[in-house]
Protein backbone atom coordinates (compact mmCIF):
# COMPACT_ATOMS: atom_id res chain seq x y z
CA UNK A 1 0.00 0.00 0.00
CA UNK A 2 1.36 3.47 -0.66
CA UNK A 3 2.21 5.96 2.07
CA UNK A 4 -0.30 8.96 2.62
CA UNK A 5 -0.49 12.46 4.25
CA UNK A 6 -2.93 13.86 6.31
CA UNK A 7 -3.46 16.46 8.17
CA UNK A 8 -4.85 18.96 11.09
CA UNK A 9 -4.96 23.44 10.19
CA UNK A 10 -5.93 25.81 12.64
CA UNK A 11 -4.96 24.36 15.77
CA UNK A 12 -3.69 27.50 18.19
CA UNK A 13 -1.80 28.12 21.44
CA UNK A 14 -1.25 31.41 23.24
CA UNK A 15 2.58 31.87 24.24
CA UNK A 16 5.38 34.90 25.24
CA UNK A 17 8.73 34.33 23.42
CA UNK A 18 11.63 37.28 22.53
CA UNK A 19 14.06 37.18 19.96
CA UNK A 20 17.52 38.66 19.86
CA UNK A 21 16.14 40.77 16.57
CA UNK A 22 17.68 44.09 17.61
CA UNK A 23 14.26 45.49 17.26
CA UNK A 24 11.17 45.66 19.67
CA UNK A 25 10.88 42.13 19.45
CA UNK A 26 13.59 41.43 22.09
CA UNK A 27 10.81 43.26 24.38
CA UNK A 28 8.78 40.25 26.31
CA UNK A 29 5.46 40.16 23.84
CA UNK A 30 3.20 37.49 22.67
CA UNK A 31 1.26 35.69 20.08
CA UNK A 32 -1.48 33.52 19.25
CA UNK A 33 0.03 30.77 17.10
CA UNK A 34 -1.61 28.75 14.57
CA UNK A 35 -0.22 25.41 13.93
CA UNK A 36 -0.71 23.05 11.28
CA UNK A 37 0.32 19.38 11.50
CA UNK A 38 0.50 16.81 8.72
CA UNK A 39 1.66 13.11 9.41
CA UNK A 40 2.47 10.45 7.36
CA UNK A 41 2.05 6.65 7.15
CA UNK A 42 0.60 3.44 5.51
CA UNK A 43 -2.99 2.93 5.58
CA UNK A 44 -3.72 0.30 7.78
CA UNK A 45 -6.47 -2.56 7.82
CA UNK A 46 -8.96 0.37 8.58
CA UNK A 47 -8.04 2.52 6.16
CA UNK A 48 -7.09 5.23 7.80
CA UNK A 49 -3.16 6.45 8.71
CA UNK A 50 -4.73 7.72 12.14
CA UNK A 51 -7.87 8.44 13.00
CA UNK A 52 -8.24 12.24 12.95
CA UNK A 53 -10.38 12.31 16.56
CA UNK A 54 -7.25 10.94 17.85
CA UNK A 55 -4.27 12.96 15.69
CA UNK A 56 -6.33 16.16 17.35
CA UNK A 57 -6.27 14.54 20.84
CA UNK A 58 -2.42 14.01 20.48
CA UNK A 59 -1.58 17.20 18.93
CA UNK A 60 -3.63 19.34 21.64
CA UNK A 61 -1.85 17.17 24.53
CA UNK A 62 1.51 18.23 22.95
CA UNK A 63 0.22 21.89 22.74
CA UNK A 64 -0.67 22.09 26.34
CA UNK A 65 2.65 22.92 27.12
CA UNK A 66 3.13 25.58 25.24
CA UNK A 67 -0.53 27.14 25.50
CA UNK A 68 -0.12 29.88 28.13
CA UNK A 69 3.84 29.84 28.70
CA UNK A 70 6.68 31.82 28.34
CA UNK A 71 8.99 30.39 25.46
CA UNK A 72 12.68 30.47 26.26
CA UNK A 73 15.68 28.80 25.31
CA UNK A 74 17.24 26.62 27.27
CA UNK A 75 20.75 28.93 27.35
CA UNK A 76 18.73 31.50 29.16
CA UNK A 77 16.61 30.18 31.82
CA UNK A 78 19.53 30.93 34.70
CA UNK A 79 19.65 34.58 33.02
CA UNK A 80 15.48 34.56 34.40
CA UNK A 81 14.24 36.74 37.34
CA UNK A 82 10.36 37.54 37.05
CA UNK A 83 8.17 38.47 39.90
CA UNK A 84 5.15 39.44 40.39
CA UNK A 85 1.27 38.85 41.23
CA UNK A 86 1.34 35.96 38.67
CA UNK A 87 1.86 32.67 37.72
CA UNK A 88 5.23 31.66 35.10
CA UNK A 89 5.04 28.90 32.77
CA UNK A 90 8.12 27.97 31.01
CA UNK A 91 8.24 25.71 27.79
CA UNK A 92 11.97 25.97 27.43
CA UNK A 93 13.10 24.70 24.12
CA UNK A 94 16.83 23.74 22.09
CA UNK A 95 18.00 26.05 20.09
CA UNK A 96 19.61 29.65 19.91
CA UNK A 97 16.67 31.60 20.52
CA UNK A 98 12.55 31.47 21.12
CA UNK A 99 11.80 31.98 17.43
CA UNK A 100 9.42 30.50 15.54
CA UNK A 101 12.10 28.50 13.62
CA UNK A 102 12.99 27.10 16.88
CA UNK A 103 9.93 26.64 17.96
CA UNK A 104 8.54 24.53 14.78
CA UNK A 105 11.64 22.60 15.07
CA UNK A 106 10.93 21.59 18.47
CA UNK A 107 7.36 20.90 17.98
CA UNK A 108 8.08 18.79 15.05
CA UNK A 109 10.34 16.27 17.15
CA UNK A 110 7.44 16.77 20.12
CA UNK A 111 4.97 15.80 17.78
CA UNK A 112 7.10 12.89 16.18
CA UNK A 113 8.07 11.64 19.34
CA UNK A 114 3.94 11.61 20.62
CA UNK A 115 2.73 10.30 17.57
CA UNK A 116 4.79 7.91 16.41
CA UNK A 117 5.22 8.77 12.69
CA UNK A 118 6.70 11.32 10.56
CA UNK A 119 5.69 14.74 10.90
CA UNK A 120 5.46 18.39 9.06
CA UNK A 121 4.48 21.12 11.13
CA UNK A 122 4.09 24.83 9.95
CA UNK A 123 4.01 27.59 12.84
CA UNK A 124 2.54 30.92 12.20
CA UNK A 125 3.50 33.79 14.26
CA UNK A 126 0.64 35.94 12.91
CA UNK A 127 -1.28 36.47 9.26
CA UNK A 128 0.97 36.00 6.50
CA UNK A 129 4.02 34.47 9.09
CA UNK A 130 5.36 31.27 9.47
CA UNK A 131 8.26 28.83 9.76
CA UNK A 132 7.84 25.07 8.77
CA UNK A 133 9.89 21.73 9.66
CA UNK A 134 10.01 18.53 9.39
CA UNK A 135 10.76 15.44 11.75
CA UNK A 136 11.20 11.84 10.42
Amino acid sequence: MRKVRIGLTGLTFDAAHYTPSGGKCEDLHGHTFTVDVEIEGIPGEDGMVMDFRDLKEKVKSVLSSWDHALVVPEQDVAKLKLEGPFGLKLKVIKGPAATTECMAIQLADELRDALGLPVKVRVWEGPGKYAEATSA
